[in-house]
């Protein structure tokens, strides 16, 4: 397994950002899958909380499966808690400084682009200034059904290639342009890192969004549904659902817990329950992920 980490597209560099979580805290190097490409390379994160502090020696496009708070700081700028999106993309230019904590569950996509090849390809790309919160319907799509094939072990050969094309084509839009204006700010970052804290620790449990809009603070619960789902891109009982899904993989992977038990610590109302959402939300069944987890990813 290609060790994402380890390629020339990142330089490591020293953290400052201290951890407050109890949980275990995964870097880059910790990637269960990762491959190169034509252009440089692509890797999969799938759980966990994730930290880094790197220099970009490659491009850098992050696709966020997830929704969530991310602690960044891009070179010597402040350090600032940006709200992610989930289905939402980001490009950061080869040579930035990063240093980047996930608050919060995290699942992405990396894709690395060497600037050299680049450039001949798309002449003016490495001018273009960090870009997040980036939304297109059809990457999104792809992103998913990249997702659901690599899962299952049903990768196909040219899959990686029309993903990465779906992103250029994308950024090559943006050469030349002003960078696009961001939505106006409708609930703060620490609203919503409340509301998200909450649901980490209550997602088992019957939460309702009076429940999380009381966690996030000052805010009744009809606004704060609304609000909510504009900025991360996900309603909040969604958010409690894809954290039960969370949870779930996790004990599929690393655990020999029979499925019924783990939907019933994952907070699902019976195994049927959690088969139908896990098929429905990620694209395949509890027992083919367990099954790929221990033999797709074995090497991770």
């Amino acid at each position: 397994m290609l060790d994402f980490f380890q390629t020339e597209a990142f330089a490591e560099l020293p953290m400052t950002f201290a951890s407050k979580r109890a949980d275990p805290v995964r870097g880059l190097a910790d990637a269960p899958w990762s491959a190169a490409h034509a252009l440089g390379y692509i890797s999969y994160y799938p759980n966990r909380f994730a930290q880094a502090h790197i220099k970009l020696n490659h491009h850098l496009i992050g696709f966020e499966f997830e929704p969530g708070i991310v602690r960044v700081q891009l070179d010597t700028g402040p350090t600032i808690d940006r709200i992610t999106k989930s289905r939402s993309f980001y490009f950061v230019p080869a040579g930035t400084k990063v240093e980047v904590r996930k608050e919060h569950m995290c699942e992405n996509l990396l894709i690395t682009l060497d600037p050299q090849i680049c450039e001949r390809i798309i002449p003016g790309l490495s001018l273009l200034p960090m870009i997040e919160n980036l939304e297109a319907d059809a990457i999104s799509r792809l992103a998913f059904d990249f997702r659901r094939s690599l899962l299952m072990g049903q990768l196909a050969p040219d899959a990686v290639r029309n993903l990465v094309d779906a992103f250029l084509s994308t950024l090559r839009e943006s050469i030349g342009k002003a960078p696009p204006t961001q939505s106006p700010i409708v609930i703060s970052s620490m609203r919503i890192k409340r509301a998200l804290d909450y649901i980490d620790e209550n997602y088992a449990a019957n939460v309702s969004v009076e429940d999380i809009a009381s966690a996030a603070g000052g805010i009744s619960a009809f606004h704060f549904a609304h609000v909510f789902r504009t900025a991360i891109g996900r309603a909040p009982y969604q958010c409690v659902v894809g954290r039960k899904l969370h949870q779930a993989r996790i004990l599929l992977s690393e655990t020999s817990e029979e499925i019924a038990k783990i939907a019933y610590v994952a907070g699902f109302a019976s195994q049927a329950h959690m088969t139908e959402t896990f098929s429905r939300r990620v694209g395949i069944t509890p027992l083919q992920f367990r099954r790929m987890s221990r033999t797709y990813f074995a090497a991770a």
